[in-house]
């Protein structure tokens, strides 16, 4: 595939996605701006590396081998029905505490769009992170990806929420409210309630 077909399905798939070519750098490569794309714009053959990169967090496959069957082609109108969300290198800790200076972006999730509005859910007021520890088995376990509905501030006794906890620590604890402070309880019984006061 020569270079400006690269730029041009890269661009193409870009847009879809309602990103920025400075978004799309973040994304892929960490750098907020555009420069590598415009880079393969201008005809310079970026590395394996970085196209890798680019394609995962466009969702295309990066593929080097012996030719393929191709079957159908899927329906494109099937993309429709995704809504994406932003998901970040934060490792929500089930555990003692993780703290969140580690938000990377990574590439976005699909999700499909009637299943979001069934759960009464917004894409872009979503974010999906990663978990660590396994104080929250058998409801997470440790490397599970999570959805989190950043809307949600009002604590509703006995759900599960994301939250920052002392020292900037990230946690994913159920919490109960009691008199003057809030209990973290977690649905391992091997691990032990905290109080907050």
């Amino acid at each position: 595939m020569e270079t400006h077909q690269i730029y041009e399905l890269i661009e193409a798939r870009r847009k879809e996605l309602n990103l920025s070519q400075s978004q799309l750098g973040q994304l892929a490569l960490g750098q907020d701006n555009s420069s590598v794309i415009q880079a393969i714009r201008r005809g310079s053959s970026p590395s394996a590396h970085k196209l890798e990169a680019i394609c995962n967090a466009l969702g295309l496959e990066f593929y080097v081998g012996p030719p393929r069957e191709t079957g159908p082609r899927p329906d494109r109108n099937a993309i429709d029905d995704f809504a994406f969300v932003q998901r970040f290198d934060v490792k929500l800790s089930a555990g003692p505490g993780a703290n969140g200076d580690n938000a990377r972006p990574f590439a976005p999730v699909a999700f499909r769009k009637e299943w979001l509005s069934q759960q009464g859910l917004i894409a872009d007021r979503c974010v999906v992170c990663g978990v660590t520890g396994d104080s929250m088995e058998p409801l997470l376990f440790d490397a599970d990806l999570v959805l989190i509905d950043r809307r949600v501030t009002e604590l509703r006794d006995g759900q599960v929420y994301a939250v920052t906890d002392v020292a900037g620590d990230i946690r994913i604890k159920r919490l109960e409210k009691i008199e003057g402070g809030i209990l973290l309880r977690s649905d391992n019984p091997s691990s032990p309630t905290e109080v907050r006061m």
